[in-house]
Order: C-alpha cells, then sequence, then structure tokens
C-alpha cells in the first residue's frame, strides 16, 4: 500500500532539516556578505601611472621625461567584495594629462583613472601623497660625440728602464675613431667635460695586453654623470689595448741622389744633426717607423738649389712609436760653399743628343734646336766659366720607340764642368722633341 505524503512526517525528518538548514545558512551568509547592499572600500598601492609625452613635444622637441617617469598612485575603490577583493595594481589603469608639457621643465600633471569593472573609483592620490597629480621633468634629448680618454691605475711594466706604455688604443661597438657618443638631456650632456675608460685591473706587464674598461661621463669637477647613456655600449664597457713599447737607438744615415761627378765620395759632403735619435715603440712598428725616417733623409741634386742646402725634417710620434723627448727634429746640411745659381737658354747641336736602350731598327733624332729655360747650380767660379756648347742631353728610349715626333725626358751635362748640375725641380729631367724613325 502507497504511503500517503505527509507534511509533518517531512518536517520531523531530522536529516533532512539539517541539509535544508545547512543550505539555507549558506545562501543567508552569501547575501550578507556578497550581496549588492554590502559595498566596502579598498586602497591599492603602487599603481603605475601612464606618461605618454604628445607628438609635438616627443617628435619636434624631441623632449624625454627625465625624472618622475615611474610614478605610481594610490587608488581607493569601492564595491562588492566579490568586485574588488581580488584587484591587484596592474587592473587599474591610471594615465597623466601631458597636454601643457611644450617645453623642458617641471610639470604638476593632473591624473586620471576609469574603472574598467564592476567597482567604483573613489579617489587617486599621486606621489606626493595629498592630492591627484605626480611631477615630471623634461628636458630636450641630445646626442653628442666625445673623445675616450683611457686611465689605468692599477697598471705597471715590469721594468720601468726596459719597457714604457704607448698610448692605449679603445676599440668596440660604441668606438668610432676613438670617440663614443653620449646619450641623454641637454642639460647633463653640456655638463661633460670628458667620458673616461677606467681599466679596474691590477697588473705590471712586459708586453702589450687588452683589457676591458668601464666607461663614464664627469664633469669639471669628476664627479660620474649617471643620466647619460653610451649608444651601442649598454653595458658601459669597452675594450683597451695597452701597447708596451722598447727602447732602441738608431744611427741615422743621408742617402745621397744624383751627385756630381766632383762631389762623389766627399766624406763630409753631408752633415746630420743629430746623427742618432732615441726611440721607444712597439717592437711590430719600430722598423716600419725606423725606414719611414731613412726614406726622409735625402739629399738629390735634382732639387738642390743655394736656397736649399739644408733642412729638416720632423720626426713626429706615430702609432705604436715615439721619440723620446716626444718628437725630435733631424737637421741635413750640404757642405758646399758659393753655390749660386742661373737660368739661361741653351743652343742644341744635333750630335748633342745621347740615346740609350734605343729598340733595334729605330732611329732618335733632336727635333728642336734650343733649350729656352735651363736652370744651372754650382760653385759661382764654375758657372761663369760654363761652355754651353759643351752641354749633352741623354734620353732613355724603352718602350717609348714610336715612329714620329715625340716628348721625351733628357738629362744634362756639361763636359769639364764636374761640379755644375741642372735643378729639374720635380720633374725627372728636362721636356725635349725628337723625331723616331724606322730604320727598317
Amino acid at each position: 500500500m502507497k504511503k500517503q505524503f505527509s507534511l509533518s512526517r517531512l518536517f520531523h525528518h531530522d536529516k533532512l532539516m539539517m541539509a535544508v538548514s545547512l543550505v539555507l545558512a549558506f545562501v543567508i551568509w552569501s547575501l550578507v556578505v556578497y550581496g549588492p547592499s554590502n559595498l566596502e572600500e579598498r586602497e591599492i598601492t603602487g599603481v603605475p601611472v601612464s606618461i605618454t609625452l604628445n607628438d609635438y613635444a616627443s617628435q619636434t622637441l624631441n623632449l624625454r621625461i627625465i625624472e618622475g617617469g615611474n610614478a605610481t598612485a594610490t587608488v581607493r575603490v569601492s564595491g562588492t567584495r566579490s568586485a574588488i577583493s581580488k584587484l591587484t595594481a596592474q587592473d587599474i589603469s591610471v594615465t597623466a594629462d601631458t597636454g601643457n608639457v611644450i617645453n623642458p621643465g617641471t610639470y604638476v600633471l593632473q591624473l586620471r583613472t576609469v574603472s574598467s569593472g564592476d567597482y567604483t573609483i573613489k579617489n587617486v592620490v599621486g606621489d606626493n601623497g595629498t592630492n591627484d597629480t605626480v611631477t615630471i621633468t623634461c628636458d630636450v634629448w641630445r646626442e653628442q660625440a666625445f673623445p675616450v680618454e683611457v686611465e689605468m691605475p692599477g697598471l705597471t711594466v715590469t721594468d720601468a728602464e726596459k719597457f714604457r706604455f704607448g698610448t692605449p688604443s679603445v676599440s668596440g661597438a660604441a668606438i668610432t675613431e676613438g670617440q663614443v657618443t653620449v646619450a641623454g638631456p641637454k642639460t647633463d650632456i653640456s655638463r661633460i667635460a670628458r667620458v673616461v675608460a677606467t681599466i679596474p685591473d691590477e697588473a705590471s706587464i712586459a708586453e702589450t695586453a687588452v683589457f676591458t674598461a668601464d666607461l663614464q661621463a664627469v664633469d669639471q669637477s669628476g664627479k660620474g654623470i649617471e643620466s647619460v647613456s653610451f649608444l651601442q655600449a649598454e653595458d658601459a664597457k669597452v675594450s683597451i689595448t695597452v701597447p708596451v713599447m722598447v727602447y732602441r737607438k738608431v744611427s741615422l744615415t743621408p742617402t745621397l741622389k744624383n751627385v756630381p761627378a766632383s762631389y762623389k765620395g766627399k766624406a763630409d759632403l753631408v752633415t746630420i744633426t743629430p746623427s742618432e735619435v732615441e726611440l721607444w715603440g712597439v717592437p711590430s712598428e719600430l722598423e716600419e717607423y725606423v725606414a719611414s725616417i731613412q726614406q726622409q733623409l735625402v739629399i738629390d741634386f735634382d732639387t738642390l738649389s743655394p736656397n736649399t742646402l739644408s733642412k729638416e725634417i720632423k720626426l713626429e710620434p706615430a702609432e705604436g712609436v715615439r721619440p723620446l723627448n716626444g718628437s725630435e727634429t733631424v737637421k741635413l746640411t750640404v757642405n758646399l760653399k758659393g753655390v749660386v745659381s742661373k737660368t739661361t737658354e741653351v743652343l742644341l747641336e744635333a750630335d748633342s743628343l745621347t740615346v740609350t736602350n734605343c729598340p733595334a731598327g729605330f732611329k732618335v733624332e733632336l727635333a728642336q734646336v734650343k733649350l729656352p729655360s735651363v736652370l744651372f747650380c754650382g760653385n759661382e767660379a764654375d758657372l761663369n766659366k760654363l761652355d754651353l756648347t759643351k752641354v749633352r742631353l741623354t734620353v732613355d728610349m724603352a718602350e717609348k720607340a714610336a715612329v714620329g715626333k715625340q716628348t721625351v725626358l733628357a738629362r744634362l751635362s756639361v763636359l769639364g764642368a764636374d761640379g755644375v748640375w741642372v735643378n729639374y725641380g720635380t720633374a725627372a729631367g728636362i721636356e725635349v722633341l725628337v723625331t723616331v724613325t724606322a730604320t727598317e
């Protein structure tokens, strides 16, 4: 027989009533805690403030925020516990109004924030802790190149009598021709007195070595300027090559070219002062430097005149090498007295031409009868008795045997005048016109 439903029996069912009581209690508690009539307030700190300069300031004026760009705010929100309990600083959007930023300077900016959820913004407090503003400072952003000076307080050479430091060289992606580009606010860039690369290592060395150095911009007092950075050197480090130089004494020997017959073998024809120079240099660079010195110690009679009987050569420091005293002047003196010069016209005879290296099957003859201007130099007595009918020309026709008239360079000599020479200037001879004919 089917039991009849009884409400009384249901209410007296202990286990069922216990379950219903628990459900009702949870519902009531939820309504009390999370119900729409139960609003709470919460303060959220460390909310990042988004500060973006307008296009005119950032692009046209090249302004940047140099202080206050990382400002944060404190925001008070209101809402149900369920709506605000899980809010974080990253969930709140706070911006600063930069519309009035149009010049370098310090600005107080109004903060703005809008709710992005089921809650209400009660207020926002900026970095001063009292009102809804933040303060920023803007300046024009500049980039400027500076030479890099090397400091190496901890380095020494193993033997100061044998070794010396050469000029250190700086290298790295940030370095162009010894300079580094510094970026930062115009105000701070203008304070830079120099940029130094300091080697922090302590070492005693006897040969060239490479170290890592730290870049820093400093002002006139030597204080570091931390607000600037180095382009392409975000870690502010560069590589420094420190050369170690050795001592060398070099004997100087002049080279004589195109010496007239009378002076060949003359022991004291040229005096060189000093006859020796002392150098400090990197071994790999010394030989080339010495060779370059010797190449300059040349007396060429083709360019010698009464006004050029002496010349001075200044030996400057080069990469990896320097004279003992920083620089040295070497003087070359041709020991000839009474040297004068004379410019004159020379008439040419057909038999005055001597041809060397003339290819077989060709004949070379003079095609002009005079040289309009020849500069003769020598002792005054020798020039006064110079017999111009004894002038001889010598031309080298190697690889020049083209049929017809052509201009070639000729060397001049005067029979019986071994102490006289011709000044050709920078040319290798005097231009003369010849005629080339084929004999076969």
